[in-house]
C-alpha cells in the first residue's frame, strides 16, 4: 500500500520546480554574494531577486527582509533581539499559551535574564482574544508575539484585532507566520505588524532557509557576530541555493494559493464528513468550520 503523506504542518515535500532551480545553483553559482567579483556578483544577483520575490508576497519593502536558516531563528531574532534593543523602555513581553516552542522557549530564555512575561490563554476554540491582550498591555510593555494559526489546531487567531490594539503602544508586535504564509494573504501595508516569522520548507521549499519581516524603523539587536550580511541584522554567508529554492517555492505558491485553500477545505469537509457517516465518536480540537 503506497503511504499517504499529512503531516505538511511539519514540513512539505520539495516541489520538483524547487529542484530544478536550485541544481544548478549549486554547480555554477559558487561565489559569495559578499564578494565584488563577477562570481560574487552572480550569485548577489541570485540573491537580491529571491529578496523581491519574498518581499513582494508581504507587500514589504526588500530592504525589510533578513533571511534566516528557518522560522525559529526568525523567530528567536525577532523576539531577543528586540526585547534585548528596548529593555531600556522596560522588559515586559506579552505571548500567548499556545505559541509554537520556537516562539514559547525564546521568551523563557528573557524570563531567565529577568523579563517578565505574560502568558494569554485562548478561549474553547483556541483563539486568543484582543481584548485580553489590551487589558494585559502595560507602560513597560515593549514586545506582543502571537502567532498568525496554530501548528496543532489550525486556528487562525486575530490578528488583525491584536494588531490594531497594539499599533498605538510603545510595544512592538511580532507574529510568526510559518503556518499561514502561502495559504492566507498578508499584506504589511494594511496590517499593523511589527515583525513577521517565515519558514521555508512549510511552503514547498528546502529546509534551512526563511526569513523575518523587519518593518523599518524597528529597533532590533543582531544577535550573530560576524560580516555585515543582511544590513547587519544576521552575519554569515548567505545559502544562496536554499534561497533560490525558496524564491521559487513562494512563486509556485503564489501560483497556487486559493487552488490549494480550497482543496484543503474540501478534504477537511470530506473527512469530517466520513467521521459523521460512519457514526465515530469525535471532537474536533479547535473550530469545525
Amino acid at each position: 500500500m503506497a503511504a499517504i503523506y499529512l503531516d505538511h504542518a511539519a514540513t512539505s515535500p520539495v516541489h520538483p520546480k524547487v529542484i530544478e532551480a536550485m541544481m544548478p545553483v549549486y554547480q555554477d553559482v559558487f561565489g559569495n554574494p559578499s564578494s565584488v567579483h563577477q562570481f560574487g556578483r552572480k550569485a548577489r544577483r541570485i540573491l537580491d531577486e529571491a529578496r523581491r520575490t519574498v518581499a513582494e508576497s508581504i507587500s514589504a519593502d526588500e530592504k525589510e527582509i533578513v533571511f534566516t536558516s528557518g522560522g525559529t531563528e526568525a523567530d528567536n531574532l525577532a523576539i531577543i533581539g528586540t526585547a534585548r534593543a528596548n529593555q531600556h523602555k522596560g522588559k515586559h513581553i506579552i505571548t500567548t499559551s499556545i505559541e509554537h516552542h520556537a516562539t514559547l522557549h525564546a521568551v523563557e530564555y528573557l524570563e531567565a535574564e529577568g523579563y517578565e512575561v505574560t502568558y494569554l490563554p485562548v478561549d474553547e476554540t483556541g483563539a486568543v482574544q484582543a481584548e485580553e491582550v489590551k487589558a494585559s498591555l502595560r507602560e513597560d510593555t515593549i514586545l506582543v508575539s502571537i502567532m498568525m494559526v496554530n501548528n496543532e489546531t489550525g486556528i487562525i487567531q486575530p490578528i488583525e484585532e491584536v494588531a490594531e490594539v497594539v499599533k498605538d503602544h510603545q510595544a512592538y508586535f511580532h507574529s510568526d507566520i510559518v503556518q499561514a504564509y502561502g495559504l492566507l494573504e498578508v499584506n504589511v501595508q494594511t496590517l499593523p505588524v511589527d515583525l513577521l516569522a517565515v519558514s521555508g520548507h512549510k511552503v514547498n521549499g528546502p529546509k534551512g532557509i526563511g526569513f523575518l519581516y523587519v518593518r523599518e524603523g524597528t529597533k532590533m539587536d543582531s544577535l550573530q557576530y560576524g560580516g555585515e550580511q543582511e544590513r547587519k541584522r544576521r552575519a554569515g554567508t548567505e545559502n544562496i541555493p536554499a534561497v533560490k529554492g525558496f524564491q521559487t517555492a513562494v512563486e509556485v505558491m503564489n501560483m497556487n494559493r486559493n487552488l490549494n485553500r480550497d482543496e484543503y477545505t474540501k478534504f477537511k469537509q470530506l473527512f469530517l464528513n466520513t467521521l459523521k457517516g460512519e457514526e465515530v465518536d469525535f471532537k474536533v480540537n479547535g473550530n469545525e468550520l
